[in-house]
């Protein structure tokens, strides 16, 4: 049996870390307030960028294209006929740290089970955050190209970081001649919940948005191949740095509920353990009021 001095060490380093705990949902709840405000300023932007890119599209598409059988630049970007179907791209957004409850583990599931899935194909990585870079590290596939990595961004993500990913995505997709890129990451639902979303983030599909998108009457001045070779860059970024806004969002969100459910245990670990301490300490105190009775009871005889 646990001695007094053992089980009121134990209650003061439970009662230690639940106030650890409870500063880290204090600091996730105050930061999560300007991840929501910055996500909600990026959504209306890149969904504009998107439908000026949609009204594009069709204008684009028919330009007389390459005399040598290539396909042109809008193409690629729109429609990618001549990619090699062996080769595609695969963006995996996680946290740079632990203590977020499942947040990194359904998405290093479900990059698993991408990459098992496409197992006869070279992929192309894009590890954003600690934890999927070292998971990607840790596989020996010889298939896979880890090509682009960003680790310490969270919690302050800028658009720098969308920049530097965007350039390198697009390089990478239009060297390498990918047949797709797509995009896992944990989409921010509400704070008691997040959304696992793997999307096609290459070459862009429109359907989504034909529903949603409104009339509208833009006109682009210089030209419009002047214009969409300028725009595209641009919305491939605005999209990317929305994603990661999302994706800190959600990770804020679930730090702050694991450590609330943590917070909650500690709590009631600390309530068993006293109950535990008053039945040793009444235990002890009855031992010793029996030890005085069997004393007196012998002194008697």
């Amino acid at each position: 049996m646990e001695s007094l001095r053992d089980i009121r060490q134990n209650i003061k380093a439970v009662k230690s870390t639940q106030q650890i705990m409870q500063t880290m949902k204090m600091i996730s709840n105050a930061r999560i307030r300007k991840a929501q405000e910055a996500m909600t300023c990026a959504r209306p932007f890149a969904q504009k960028m998107l439908e000026m890119v949609d009204d594009l599209k069709q204008d684009i598409l028919a330009m007389p294209q390459p005399d040598d059988g290539t396909e042109s630049w809008a193409g690629r970007i729109f429609i990618n006929k001549t990619a090699d179907p062996n080769k595609i791209g695969l963006i995996v957004i996680t946290g740079d740290k632990g203590l977020t409850g499942s947040f990194n583990a359904v998405i290093l599931r479900s990059t698993l089970a991408f990459l098992r899935e496409h197992k006869d194909q070279e992929i192309f990585l894009f590890a954003i955050g600690k934890k999927g870079r070292d998971f990607l590290n840790r596989l020996k596939m010889p298939n896979l190209h880890l090509t682009y990595e960003s680790v310490g961004i969270f919690p302050k993500v800028s658009y720098v970081h969308a920049d530097l990913l965007g350039d390198a995505l697009l390089k990478t997709f239009l060297d390498e001649n990918l047949s797709c890129v797509t995009l896992i990451y944990n989409d921010f639902k509400s704070l008691a919940s997040q959304n696992l979303l793997q999307l096609q983030l290459l070459p862009f599909d429109f359907e989504q948005i034909k529903q949603e998108k409104e009339e509208s009457d833009f006109e682009f001045e210089p030209g419009m191949l002047e214009i969409f070779k300028l725009l595209v860059p641009r919305l491939i970024k605005a999209n990317l740095y929305r994603v990661l806004l999302e994706s800190q969002a959600a990770n804020l969100a679930a730090t702050m509920n694991a450590m609330d459910a943590a917070s909650k245990n500690a709590g009631e670990l600390v309530t068993a353990l006293g109950v535990k301490l008053n039945k040793v300490r009444q235990a002890g105190i009855t031992n010793e009021i029996l030890d005085i009775v069997n004393g007196a009871e012998a002194l008697n005889n």
